[in-house]
């Protein structure tokens, strides 16, 4: 019939799999495989029967191959006896390591982040029940298997964890597309999520800071004892890298911020109340103000009253984090007692020949930074808005 299409031809032998087979090349020529050539200053050519040349196609010219292969090498080691001053410092310092980490979506707040600013779980079957789990097994596990399923990743802070921590499963939302494919409708509907993340999170960070703390602690030398954080007591220390202090730095702030938080909670219920209760009274589109037409539209399903609030940037300040001055350069300082608990502190420090001293000095080097970054990664877990922890 005209115009019809014409149907495919298939082989009537057919493999039990139903599977294609194609062929491909055993080897590829290249260079003198393909015959005699000779090599310009940019390009090779083949050298045809009668004499004439031919240029070879640039996938199989050597010296474009060998052009090209210079921009794919990998690059070499630094050598560290070589770097300069600055880079010495750069590779001694901990927050150019986090920040040069790689970059990774948080899905939660649908931001790209360092990773070092990240926690990240992953799938791990329950060992009775074989539910699938998602615990921080870069916390839990000194060597993590590099392919261990999609991971979720979200800024680590524990008010984040708590909200994807509620009731309404925000956490579900955080998952990435790769977890529906990968458990089915099935897996999807027993994945769980630990009711007590935000304390669990924080116990692991604990728990890894304080064993590598544990090293510091073991041997007289590695630390340097001083008279307290202020900058007078630092100044003969060279090389300071933060300052670990055993004792608290809450102030009464601390004390208040609590009933702060709960009286701001309370004026924000009542707005709502309020807003709900009374909200055809300030429908400008049902009650126009005086000397105002009356809206040709019904009200937007958008629209909501404007009450009176707190603003959100007076209720949540940028972190204040302790800081102090080592001639004239601000150090971080970590309260042993605040970050790890009173009971933990006591553990480190009790029983070395660091006990009876209240404050310590770390010394920047190449070994300093892996403890620093779980330092600063548990103090920006624990960190609250609005609260100056030291003098500045």
């Amino acid at each position: 019939m005209p115009g019809r299409p014409v149907p495919r031809v298939r082989s009537c032998l057919r493999s039990p799999n139903n599977a294609q087979y194609r062929a491909h090349a055993t080897k590829v020529l290249r260079g003198d495989d393909l015959g005699p050539v000779v090599q310009g200053e940019h390009q090779t050519f083949r050298v045809r029967n009668d004499g004439s040349k031919l240029p070879l196609p640039p996938v199989l010219d050597p010296i474009v191959v060998a052009q090209r292969s210079r921009w794919k090498q990998h690059k070499a080691q630094p050598d560290v006896a070589s770097f300069t001053p600055f880079q010495k410092k750069m590779w001694e310092n901990p927050y150019a390591h986090a920040l040069a980490s790689p970059i990774r979506i948080d899905r939660s707040l649908s931001t790209l982040l360092p990773s070092a600013l990240l926690l990240t779980l992953h799938l791990k079957p329950h060992p009775t029940t074989l539910e699938p789990w998602l615990l921080p097994l870069s916390l839990s596990t000194p060597n993590p298997p590099k392919h261990h399923g999609p991971p979720l990743r979200f800024l680590a802070h524990k008010h984040n964890a708590a909200h994807l921590t509620t009731r309404k499963e925000v956490w579900k939302k955080a998952l990435s597309a790769r977890y529906a494919p990968l458990l089915g409708p099935r897996g999807m509907a027993q994945l769980v999520w630990r009711k007590d993340m935000p304390e669990f999170l924080l116990g692991m960070l604990r728990a890894r800071a304080e064993d590598k703390l544990g090293w510091w602690f073991k041997w007289r030398g590695r630390l340097i004892p001083v008279a307290s954080p202020a900058p007078e007591h630092l100044a003969d220390v060279d090389d300071a890298a933060c300052v670990l202090l055993y004792g608290s730095l809450r102030t009464r702030a601390d004390a208040v911020l609590a009933e702060a938080n709960a009286i701001v909670a309370e004026a924000d219920r009542s707005a709502a109340y309020y807003r709900a209760g009374f909200a055809k009274y300030f429908d400008t589109h049902v009650r126009p103000p005086p000397n105002q037409p009356r809206a040709t539209h019904y009200t937007p399903a958008w629209f909501e009253p404007l009450v009176p609030r707190l603003a959100p940037r007076a209720q949540f300040p940028p972190l204040e984090f302790p800081t102090t001055r080592w001639r004239g350069r601000k150090v971080a300082m970590y309260s042993l007692t605040d970050m790890l608990g009173a009971e933990r502190a006591a553990a480190l420090v009790g029983g070395t020949q660091y006990e009876g001293e209240a404050c310590w000095v770390m010394k920047r080097g190449r070994q300093t930074v892996g403890v620093e970054m779980l330092l600063g990664q548990l103090q920006s877990y624990l960190a609250e808005p609005g609260v100056v922890w030291w003098p500045r």
